[in-house]
């Protein structure tokens, strides 16, 4: 009996202390801080500051834990990644953020500005929990179907049938997708296939797989591998690049499908004769206007015969639910 109580205080000491560190570890996760550079949460260095930096001397404990301050693009807004323990004078929005789960985006409240429905596109594959959350802030997602693949002359995007499956079970509204064609001469020596073959490469799988695509959208910007590109496009001079692209205008309305062009006014002169030269201004265009302001309606960059536009991508290269983005508003 003796022995039998020293053993178990000791047993429910080292329980307490090993119960006390998980704790403690979480409470200091979830402390705010303030830095000249802004708000932010306390976190151990070893976790991803995505979006952010860490900043020390701005939090308790040991000098590992520091304040992670880091900004979020929701689609209302730019903001900062805050403890929904925290006043927030707009909305906190879950799946912006890293950290635990109340660390999220404090911005401002509403679904941001301007005409159309709020959306992202997305070249990459991402996580589960990516998809439910896109389902619940995004009415609109368009997947990269078809990559440049110029070792292959073009090619189906790997992961774009386990994307739209994920996306089709976690309930997204309506589902586009994009070409990325190959276009010009490439390094690899492989000769692009055709317009028409590469569209009904792509479209044979979106039908084998019984794919409800709403819009189609082909892509329309120069690469360079002298530039770091991973391939050459609309390097053909610009008389021979119109003509492709007419060719390739041909082709897509051939297919009888909802398409349009994906582009962006800057580039245009790069690869075509002038900024007004049309090589199919009757489709639809998805303007690219790198402004932060969501809203097709704000659109103020046009070339090649586009007055108006149908779509605006408007925030490049950020995270949204924890995955890689582009954040676009479609009509």
């Amino acid at each position: 009996m003796s022995f039998f109580i020293p053993f178990v205080l000791a047993a429910l000491a080292t329980m307490a202390t090993a119960s006390a560190v998980p704790q403690e570890l979480s409470k200091r996760a979830t402390t705010s801080c303030t830095t000249p550079s802004g708000p932010g949460f306390c976190s151990t260095t070893s976790s991803p500051c995505t979006g952010g930096t860490y900043i020390a001397g701005h939090c308790p404990g040991a000098s590992n834990i520091q304040c992670c301050v880091a900004s979020c693009s929701p689609p209302s807004g730019k903001g900062v990644c805050e403890p929904t323990a925290n006043a927030c004078s707009g909305t906190y929005y879950a799946g912006f953020c890293p950290g635990p789960a109340d660390i999220q985006c404090c911005a401002p409240s509403g679904g941001g500005t301007g005409s159309g429905s709020l959306g992202v596109d997305i070249s990459t594959t991402p996580t589960a929990s990516f998809w439910t959350c896109a389902a619940a802030n995004f009415k609109v997602v368009a997947l990269q179907g078809y990559i440049q693949g110029c070792a292959r002359g073009g090619a189906v995007k790997a992961g774009f049938t386990q994307n739209y499956a994920a996306a089709k079970a976690a309930g997204v509204q309506r589902i586009d997708a994009y070409m990325f064609p190959c276009t010009g001469t490439q390094d690899t020596g492989v000769a692009c296939k055709s317009p028409a073959a590469q569209i009904k490469e792509f479209l044979d799988v979106v039908d084998a797989n019984s794919m409800a695509i709403s819009n189609y959208w082909f892509d329309i910007e120069p690469t360079s591998t002298a530039n770091g590109g991973a391939c050459n496009a609309w390097n053909l001079g610009a008389a021979a690049n119109a003509q492709l692209a007419r060719d390739w205008v041909a082709a897509l309305k051939a297919t009888g499908r909802k398409w349009g062009i994906y582009a962006n006014g800057n580039q245009w002169t790069s690869m075509f004769a002038t900024r007004a030269t049309d090589i199919g201004s009757d489709l639809p265009l998805w303007a690219v206007q790198f402004d932060r302001k969501p809203g097709v309606n704000t659109v103020t960059t046009f070339m090649g015969g586009w007055k108006t536009a149908a779509a605006k991508q408007y925030n490049l290269d950020t995270t949204a639910c924890g995955g890689s983005v582009d954040l676009d508003s479609f009509l």
